[in-house]
């Protein structure tokens, strides 16, 4: 099992353990393909690497606005 994969469980233990009275089995699935959904993506933003000097992209353009 990855490390991804073993903290997803240990977050869907907790979660289960506090609201699993209050979801359905449903429910509690959609939660772990969520978690799972989340932690790779955030194991993806990790693996990027960033110097401290690196800044944001600048080339955001509000909706709405002329080109």
């Amino acid at each position: 099992m990855t490390q991804t994969k073993r903290e997803a469980e240990i977050l869907y233990s907790l979660v289960e353990a506090r609201y699993g009275d209050r979801c359905t089995p449903e429910e509690l699935e959609e939660i772990r393909k969520g978690l799972d959904a989340i932690l790779d993506s955030a194991k993806a933003m990790h693996a990027i690497k960033l110097e401290n000097g690196d800044e944001p992209n600048p080339s955001f353009k509000p909706s709405g606005e002329p080109e």
